[in-house]
């Protein structure tokens, strides 16, 4: 049975063959750089393309074949697993049941990175999610980034590279994956694009989230989500009852929605007041009626909070009492200017 690891770098998602040839010819060529910072939206195939580099930089010439979604939802779901992998590729990520890389981590890495490597040939360190190393693992790194082992290689991978330390940043050549778009990821999902424009609407542009959205049953929980949110709007339902559900729940999906929603509201809001003709909005982006009233600063603020609480999950933050404050306010605001 092939592993998690052997799927990833031995197979590659179809956007991302343009720039693997581009670092594997700077391979071939002896001019690819040390440490390398990928960036890019959840789920665009970040940690694909760092594997499938690793693959060539540790075995030399690898052929590839294109990994399919089924595949690939498999083996980013179970990457993590205790299993068989390359010794000379050395992969860090937050431990079972912390969100964060510690310093230890990264200092057993860098001691076993100062060793010759086992075969022989290179090796690699992974960091995945970049973002999620402590202020003191990042800094353990730096020597290590502006000072490299010979035949020795950095790939980090990052959902918000803005939350890494410039130090971090500055020693890194960047990698910005982007989405691709609609009729692409329809092709490879064999679907029509109307089904990936709807996908998108709840989870975003990027592939992964809408393969994994169309193989689930995520749409009638995104419903839920929405009916919740006019209940509030209407006073047909206490926002302490919304904030346990979505709190019990997948509560970084909720928060990602919601996110999204606010955006989307938002962004039709400025159309309207910078278009000099009327636009339709698609009914699909606009908030119930029973918010029209929100004031903007108020949507931006739920907005802020939304992002923040994304990224403080885990930190010991009591998230029903974060989720209740955040949809209290909304019905504080509402009808306010």
């Amino acid at each position: 049975m092939t592993s998690a690891v052997e799927t990833l770098s031995g197979r590659v998602l179809p956007w991302l063959e343009p720039t693997l040839a581009q670092l594997e010819a700077a391979r071939r060529a002896g001019t690819l750089g040390h440490a390398w910072l990928i960036s890019g939206p959840e789920g665009v195939g970040k940690l694909n393309l760092a594997l499938a580099l690793a693959r060539r930089l540790l075995d030399g010439d690898a052929a590839h074949t294109p990994l399919d979604a089924d595949a690939a939802l498999a083996a980013l779901a179970a990457r993590h697993e205790p299993m068989d992998r390359h010794p000379d590729l050395h992969w860090l990520h937050p431990e079972e049941e912390r969100q964060t890389i510690s310093v230890d981590q990264v200092r057993d890495v860098v001691e076993a990175f100062t060793l010759t490597a086992l075969r022989g040939v290179a090796k690699v360190v992974l960091i995945e999610p970049a973002e999620a190393m402590t202020t003191a693992a990042a800094n353990a790194l730096l020597k290590t980034l502006e000072e490299p082992a010979p035949g020795g290689y950095l790939l980090l991978s990052s959902h918000q590279p803005g939350r890494l330390p410039a130090t971090v940043r500055s020693r890194c050549q960047h990698i910005l994956l982007r989405a691709p778009d609609p009729q692409r990821v329809a092709e490879w999902l064999k679907v029509d694009v109307a089904a990936v424009l709807d996908a998108q609407r709840a989870v975003g542009t990027a592939p992964l989230p809408i393969a994994a959205a169309m193989r689930s049953d995520v749409h009638s929980e995104f419903n839920r989500l929405e009916h919740d949110l006019t209940a509030i709007s209407q006073d047909s339902i206490d926002p302490q009852a919304v904030a346990q559900s979505w709190a019990k729940g997948d509560t970084a999906r909720a928060l990602e929605w919601l996110r999204r929603r606010l955006h989307a509201e938002l962004k039709a809001r400025l159309a309207i007041s910078a278009a000099s003709t009327e636009i339709t909005v698609p009914a699909g982006t606009a908030l119930h009626n029973a918010w029209r009233h929100l004031p903007d600063r108020a949507l931006l603020e739920a907005y802020d909070r939304a992002e923040k609480l994304l990224i403080q999950q885990g930190s010991g933050l009591n998230v029903e009492l974060a989720l209740l404050a955040m949809l209290n306010a909304l019905v504080v605001t509402r009808g306010r200017s």
